[in-house]
């Protein structure tokens, strides 16, 4: 692999970027005197940010820019907003920040997905052995972090991620990039099967426009029809996933939790990914993708339940390793999918797509929705809602995910 020791320190600072961030951002906002209904609106509408953001971004990331140069712009984009959390502003104006943080930092996870899917010579083999990395590095800077922010507050953090958002700059500059993607040659036919056609002269022959639309996603679709339904699993499990990221932090602090406990809610999850993502590439080599997504999606699943009925910090604490293991098995299958569905010059598209259902949909109507329910109804209503939804998405997987003998791969070729 060319490059390796770059693309190893970007996917460190993805990591330790998002975990001195990420797991605060609800109690972030609730000190600053948001209510949980004024959360999760101001989440919701980050996620439609990241809804829009993401496909922008993995299109120019396969078009235009390159998957590099791409992340190089979000980074210093994501930072920018972050820091203007230093400043005594308005509500309003701390939440529009946090929703343009959202925007600029939505490719933070598929463009580093799509140099290492590209990077690695065997996917299946190499690529969990990169991306475990951003998971050590999340679960030491949220742990790291949340003892920090016990003596100082929350001030830090966006100087933190500053930090971090300047070491993934110089390193994704040395990271190889593959070729643009050319989508007219995606969705053209090969000659052998193009019909017979007049010769028509050059100077009156009409220019032929491509067939693809909504860009670059549009082409993926066509090239791999099965990836809606993957994205329709997809989904509905990160209902419950992105449900728990926001308002099982308001849970842990309301029984008594401190911000060391908030860390340890991301860190142990986090850490329970480490040894998950190093054998999941020996587990789908045995029960195959489809197998490894079924499966982890049940096991998160089990855990929102345990969140309707637990009581006590450290027992929610405990639940929190299990769902590190489910989410390691979830990220590695859903990777490896894009990775097999689609061809090289289309994989920022893909993982972008991915991020985009997971993280920028689900996260719109989890958030949307839970604001609600979590405010009005309690914390029970809301965890049995996303057990359930989660459950649905196992079953829908079953049929979306290729199984160890499905043929239906695209080549690895970068065309």
């Amino acid at each position: 692999m060319r490059g390796v020791g770059a693309l190893r320190i970007v996917v460190l600072a993805v990591g330790a970027g998002l975990g001195v961030v990420y797991p605060f951002l609800s109690v972030l906002l609730e000190d600053r005197g948001f209510d949980p209904g004024a959360i999760g609106l101001t989440f919701a509408v980050s996620a439609v940010a990241f809804t829009i953001a993401v496909p922008l971004w993995g299109h120019l990331a396969d078009v235009r820019l390159g998957r590099a140069r791409a992340l190089v712009v979000c980074a210093v984009g994501a930072a920018a907003s972050l820091l203007l959390l230093l400043a005594p502003l308005p509500a309003l104006v701390i939440a529009l920040s946090i929703v343009a943080y959202s925007f600029f930092e939505s490719s933070w996870q598929p463009l580093s997905d799509a140099l290492t899917v590209n990077a690695v010579p065997d996917q299946r083999r190499d690529y969990a052995r990169i991306r475990v990395l951003t998971s050590i590095a999340f679960a030491v800077a949220s742990v790291v972090a949340g003892q920090l922010y016990n003596e100082t507050g929350y001030a830090p953090a966006a100087v933190l991620f500053a930090v971090f958002a300047g070491v993934l700059v110089v390193a994704a500059l040395r990271v190889p990039d593959v070729e643009r993607a050319d989508l007219a040659r995606h969705v053209t036919p090969p000659a052998s099967v193009m019909p017979a056609s007049p010769v028509v002269p050059a100077a009156t022959a009409p220019r032929r426009r491509p067939t693809w639309s909504f860009g670059s996603i549009g082409v993926a679709l066509r090239v791999a029809p099965r990836l809606a339904l993957v994205m329709l699993a997809v989904g509905l499990a990160h209902f419950g996933i992105i449900g728990g990221f926001t308002f099982l932090p308001l849970r842990l602090v309301a029984l008594g939790g401190t911000p060391g406990d908030v860390a340890l809610l991301a860190g142990l999850s986090a850490a329970a990914e480490i040894p998950a993502m190093l054998a999941a590439a020996r587990i789908a080599t045995r029960i195959g993708l489809r197998g490894m997504f079924v499966g982890s999606v049940v096991l998160y699943g089990v855990a929102i339940v345990s969140w309707v009925v637990i009581e006590t910090p450290a027992l929610i604490l405990v639940t929190r390793a299990t769902t590190g293991i489910a989410f390691a098995g979830l990220v590695v299958s859903v990777v490896l999918t894009i990775g097999a569905l689609l061809p090289a010059t289309l994989q920022a598209t893909g993982q972008a797509l991915y991020q985009t259902i997971a993280f920028g949909v689900a996260s719109i109507v989890a958030n949307g929705i839970g604001g609600i329910v979590f405010g009005s109804f309690g914390h029970e209503a809301f965890f049995a809602l996303g057990a359930a939804v989660t459950f649905a998405a196992a079953v829908i997987g079953w049929f979306a995910v290729p199984g160890r003998a499905d043929p239906t791969r695209s080549p690895r070729s970068p065309g």
